[in-house]
């Protein structure tokens, strides 16, 4: 091939005609195709916002998901706390049993001590009555009641000498019940009741 020579041309075959059915169908079918691509574009759409919804709907969950996982943590803390405070009562309970028992044990005491002193009331009561009739109960009471006495007035009262009225009181001073003032010096002593 020479410079001056025009290129060739390719031979083209031209093929059989085709009819305008033909075109028609084809061009039916494209826009069929058409169609069903747009269904299928809005079908992808729809699924589209479907996906998107679920996947705001599993971002939804995972935060619930995450309040639970952290509620559950403080749970377990308040459980672990409720639990420490509930052994304190255990604990508190059982230092209270020991009490209740020590204050069983005490009222079981005080009772006996009741009774005891009931007892000794009892005898009491027998012997002052035996008492009453002694002159030196009598002697006793009397300063009681007047607070202080001269010798000769509680011998008097007692009806006995003052030689053995003085003896009787000698006697309830040594008890520590009576006190008997300037005895020494004065042969008619003052007279009080201990205090």
């Amino acid at each position: 091939m020479s410079e001056d020579e025009p290129p060739k041309t390719p031979e083209v075959k031209i093929e059989e005609t085709v009819s305008l059915a033909e075109l028609e169908q084809k061009i039916s079918e494209l826009e069929s195709a058409k169609n069903k691509n747009k269904d299928l574009e809005g079908e992808i759409a729809t699924r589209e916002e479907k996906i998107g919804k679920l996947n705001d709907e599993l971002n939804n969950v995972n935060e619930e998901i995450r309040a639970l996982k952290s509620a559950e943590a403080e749970s377990k803390e308040a459980v672990k706390n409720l639990e420490h405070r509930l052994s304190q009562k255990e604990l508190e309970i059982t230092r209270l049993e020991g009490s209740v028992e020590d204050l069983s044990i005490a009222k079981k005491k005080i009772e006996d001590l009741q009774k005891e002193y009931k007892k000794l009331e009892e005898e009491m009561r027998a012997f002052q009555k035996i008492a009453e009739n002694e002159p030196r109960f009598i002697i006793l009471k009397d300063l009681q009641e007047f607070g202080e006495m001269r010798l000769n007035q509680v011998s008097m009262k007692a009806g006995v000498s003052p030689a053995q009225a003085k003896k009787w009181l000698e006697e309830l001073e040594r008890a520590g019940l009576v006190e008997i003032h300037g005895e020494g010096r004065d042969s008619n002593p003052l007279v009080s009741v201990k205090k």
